[in-house]
């Protein structure tokens, strides 16, 4: 695990260096390149400016994925737990490259 926030976990296969974004109902994996990608959108998304509203009424923004038919929707608290999250990882990610190079 190389961060948690909320319900958003990311992780980082020993093995094959996957990125793995774990949230509710959804399992998003990554080479490090196409993470730190989709990090830099993610990063960019300001809930004030793109929120719509759901059909439960709520208001929420919609991110798209490296995956075309496939968006991640999140409220105000989710996005900001999802951005903690991966910012952690980022970092946790640099740590892991020093120490095991």
């Amino acid at each position: 695990m190389i961060a948690n926030s909320g319900d958003i976990q990311i992780t980082q296969c020993n093995n094959c260096k996957m990125i793995n974004v774990w949230k509710p109902g959804l399992l998003l994996s990554f080479s490090y390149n196409q993470f730190y990608e989709f990090t830099k959108v993610a990063k960019q998304l300001n809930f004030d400016k793109y929120f719509e509203y759901g059909p439960d009424g709520n208001r929420v923004v919609i991110l798209a994925t490296p995956f075309p038919d496939i968006c991640l929707k999140f409220t105000r608290a989710e996005l900001h737990d999802f951005v903690h999250a991966i910012d952690e990882a980022m970092y946790m990610h640099k740590v892991y490259e020093l120490v095991h190079g």
